[in-house]
């Protein structure tokens, strides 16, 4: 074989030996989709005195026993389906609500309508360009829609708890898969599960349950509302948070708790992505 010609071959086989990292950091040569899964967020907007709400409760539960992992849920007490009763009451004493929950509600256009409802990655009404506030039924369908499409991100969490101080911390790794020429907003919430307490429901006999099942409970956040502005991201680009707050009311239970973390799209609000992880083991 001419010598030139085995040269020419040792120098292309030495030069494709090894790609160094980052695979791609620009909208035309993304970092591989297979390292994300995309994941969806349910909040569903709930009260203890409607009778309705269960059926959403239930249909929650049924859609993350059939996508698994890939649906995460947010119980949002809130109007007032969520007001206790005055101290004293038999029943529906216990205050579910959050400043945090009433402020989502209202800014989503959920106060007032009938509950439950629900919001689906906080997805807009094409029609209308006003977020979509849907009954439950319709859940599944838009869920579907949404895993049709690859993620755009991909959120890692590590949290610590403190048990006696009751100090919480989450660092967050946020990895763009695409670019996000719009921004990203960061935000941090914990839920709580397996609250023990009333709930009214038009399917049971009576309709008073009293040691009712209360799960994924929106209990605070470690940086606001709607968390923190990070601005346009860049397909490969990585970036690294940290959180702190304190584990309220004082009778949340840790090893019920979980995070949640949620990019979402500063113009739209529409969520890019979600992350859920318990807060101990």
């Amino acid at each position: 074989m001419n010598r030139i010609l085995v040269f020419a071959l040792f120098v292309l086989c030495s030069a494709c030996d090894k790609i160094e990292a980052p695979y791609g950091n620009g909208s035309n040569s993304p970092i591989p989709t297979d390292s994300a899964v995309r994941k969806i967020l349910i909040e569903d907007f709930t009260g203890h005195t409607c009778q309705a709400c269960p059926n959403a409760h239930r249909e929650a539960t049924r859609l993350h026993s059939l996508f698994g992992e890939q649906v995460v849920v947010m119980a949002v007490h809130a109007d007032f389906w969520a007001n206790p009763y005055p101290v004293g009451a038999p029943y529906y004493t216990y205050d579910f609500r959050t400043s945090l929950a009433t402020q989502i509600a209202t800014d989503f256009g959920v106060i007032g309508q009938p509950f439950p409802k629900g919001l689906i990655n906080r997805m807009n009404n094409p029609a209308t360009g006003q977020p979509w506030v849907l009954d439950w039924g319709a859940w599944e369908d838009r869920i579907s829609d949404w895993l049709s499409q690859p993620a755009d991100a991909k959120i890692n969490i590590t949290p610590t708890y403190n048990p006696s101080t009751r100090a919480v911390t989450a660092d967050v790794d946020v990895l763009a898969v695409s670019d996000m020429t719009d921004g990203c907003q960061l935000a941090v919430y914990f839920v709580e599960d397996s609250i023990i307490n009333w709930q009214k429901d038009q399917t049971a006999s009576p309709s008073d349950v009293q040691n009712y099942e209360h799960n994924h409970v929106l209990r605070g956040s470690l940086n606001g509302t709607y968390g923190e502005n990070l601005g346009a991201l860049t397909a490969g680009s990585n970036i690294n948070r940290n959180y702190s707050g304190t584990l309220i009311p004082s009778d949340a239970v840790a090893g019920r708790v979980k995070l949640i973390a949620i990019l979402s799209n500063t113009v739209t609000r529409e969520i890019i992505q979600v992350e859920e992880v318990d807060l101990v083991e």
